[in-house]
């Protein structure tokens, strides 16, 4: 069957009474106007919709496309409460090994986000993490075991001559620890007034590259 529904690429939130949202294919934050704003708000929360329902059909707000079985919404990661950047005494000195693997998966990521759309960096993201952590699935790694990991990449991205960004950091380092079979999510936030855009990444309630203060300030959303 068929239904309008939120564009694929499209993902929102709600900050301040205003709607803000993200698109991954033009990798672009954007805002509506009051009017097409108040109409897709009526029709989100199920309310008939209007004639300014065409207008956002027009912009590819909303699609009329047959619903996949697959497609299901988006799942929020939980709300942080800790940082482990935060509870480190004693900073992890990296090997060798970590080293090198941080540089050369930091300066790929570098390309890619350089020559290839968001989206398609998302989903080379999502598709090599899936790989490589279903393979890890019956075990389930410790927090433990991703803490130190967070931590030898942490240590090692400071002797990469990138300057740091928190989009290229945060993909690069879930990258890392998928190669070790560790899972962790990668969150989009965002402020209103003034707006900002951060990224962070994130393994249950663990910020793992930030602090927690910084991360609450932002509203998620876009979880990877």
């Amino acid at each position: 069957m068929t239904q309008l529904r939120l564009h694929r690429d499209l993902s929102y939130c709600r900050v301040d009474d205003h709607l803000i949202f993200l698109d991954i294919q033009n990798d672009r934050y954007f805002r509506l106007t009051e009017c097409m704003e108040s109409a897709l708000a009526t029709y989100l929360d199920g309310d008939v919709p209007d004639s300014s329902i065409r207008r956002l059909i027009e912009r590819k707000i909303l699609i009329d496309e047959r619903v996949e079985p697959d497609c299901t919404p988006l799942s929020f990661t939980k709300t942080p409460t800790r940082s482990a950047m935060e509870e480190v005494v004693h900073p992890r000195r990296a090997s060798v090994g970590e080293l090198l693997d941080t540089f050369a998966i930091a300066c790929s990521i570098q390309r890619q986000l350089k020559t290839h759309s968001l989206k398609q960096t998302l989903r080379n993201l999502s598709s090599f993490r899936e790989k490589r952590t279903s393979q890890a699935s019956m075990s389930r790694p410790s927090e433990a075991n991703v803490l130190e990991a967070a931590a030898a990449f942490r240590s090692s991205r400071l002797y990469v001559p990138i300057d740091t960004c928190c989009l290229l950091d945060s993909i690069a380092m879930v990258k890392f620890l998928a190669k070790r079979e560790l899972h962790a999510d990668l969150v989009f936030g965002v402020t209103g007034n003034p707006f900002s855009a951060h990224c962070w990444a994130q393994h249950d309630t663990t910020v793992l590259n930030d602090a927690l203060g910084h991360a609450l300030a932002f509203t998620p959303i876009k979880v990877i």
